[in-house]
């Protein structure tokens, strides 16, 4: 599992692949309007709260992929070792670093 920055987003490397994870406004939104629940709430559901997270920050440059695309990159993650933390928490890290969130 590895990151760098990148000036469009973080690139990272996930079921093998390098990704770039870039978080805005509207990917918060359509992750919050798909789930149908406000992030606090949504992270009450590991699984879907991983599989939106991780779309969600996807999207932005990555337009065509689907929600069970993200699913499929979750799986692959676990099926290679990999846990449920560590896909949130790449997720979290670049959202964080997105300066959306406060500190």
């Amino acid at each position: 599992m590895e990151k760098r920055n990148n000036m469009k987003g973080q690139v990272v490397r996930l079921a093998g692949l390098p990704l770039v994870l870039h978080y805005s406004v509207n990917s918060l939104c359509a992750m919050e309007a798909r789930a149908d629940l406000p992030l606090d709430k949504l992270m009450n559901h590991p699984f879907s709260a991983t599989r939106l997270l991780l779309w969600a920050g996807l999207r932005q440059n990555y337009r065509c992929l689907t929600v069970w695309d993200a699913g499929e990159l979750v799986t692959e993650h676990l099926q290679r070792g990999g846990t449920l933390e560590e896909v949130i928490e790449l997720c979290a890290d670049s959202l964080r670093a997105s300066g959306l969130l406060d500190d």
